[in-house]
């Protein structure tokens, strides 16, 4: 197996000595993922899987920082796939993640006999024909809902997820009404949300929804994430997001 190709380098997680593929000519994970990674609550025996998985960092992370020994990473183009594939490898999670090349859409209608306990997404956050249209093809669809769109998204989650299984998305606060109605939509309860905050008393610019599959109604605000101090450095919560083993 050729670990590296040409524009790739290994990447430090600075957590459980993992390693991560990145390549410099395509999309890179951002601070969102690992955000949302840390908010995952699952258990070991869970079914997890993540939507859009990209280079797969959320699903490296919630299975090393929740101990889930079966997590499957979903990604469209076959580039990233592959790059996440080699990362899973790499860090010896092959016999715990696994990296399956298609669209959601397709992966939802082909294992919806076949109902999991928890669903990640950090999808695109800008609608078609919005934003920089002028970008790469590969960069486009994972910054822009041109292979899928919020309201599929929600769809294929609610095709797999069992009763009271959850769906976990970090997305941009201001599409928060269109989550909401979309993940009713589709029968998951909207149940918990986390603002993220660039610093204290900041408007915020992404929330973290919990919902779950035929929940019951009743919706949680958790305490805000704020990103940096006032002398702008991470805060401790940060800190302990981004370095803690477990949970």
């Amino acid at each position: 197996m050729v670990l590296l190709k040409e524009s790739e380098k290994l990447e430090d997680l600075q957590v459980g000595n993992l390693w991560i593929i990145q390549d410099s000519e395509e999309y890179r994970f951002t601070s969102d993922a690992i955000l949302l990674a840390n908010t995952v609550v699952a258990k070991k025996s869970d079914v997890v899987v993540d939507f859009g998985t990209g280079s797969g960092i959320i699903p490296i992370l919630v299975s090393y920082k929740r101990g889930v020994s079966k997590v499957v990473g979903v990604e469209i183009q076959p580039q990233l796939a592959d790059m996440a594939r080699r990362s899973v490898e790499y860090n010896g999670m092959q016999d715990k993640i696994q990296i399956v090349n298609a669209s959601l859409q397709d992966y939802a209608l082909a294992n919806c006999d076949k109902k999991v306990d928890v669903i990640t997404c950090n999808p695109p956050y800008i609608k078609q024909n919005c934003g920089d249209v002028q970008i790469k093809q590969s960069l486009k669809i994972c910054r822009h809902e041109v292979a899928v769109t919020l309201d599929e998204i929600c769809q294929a989650a609610g095709r797999l997820l069992k009763n009271n299984g959850r769906f976990y998305m970090v997305h941009k606060a201001e599409r928060c009404s269109e989550i909401f109605e979309l993940m009713l939509k589709y029968k998951i309860q909207p149940k918990e949300i986390t603002t993220v905050c660039a610093r204290e008393g900041d408007a915020p610019y992404l929330v973290i929804v919990c919902g779950a599959k035929a929940g019951k109604v009743g919706l949680k605000w958790n305490k805000p994430i704020v990103i940096y101090d006032k002398d702008g450095d991470y805060t401790q919560t940060i800190e302990r997001l981004y370095g803690e083993a477990n949970g």
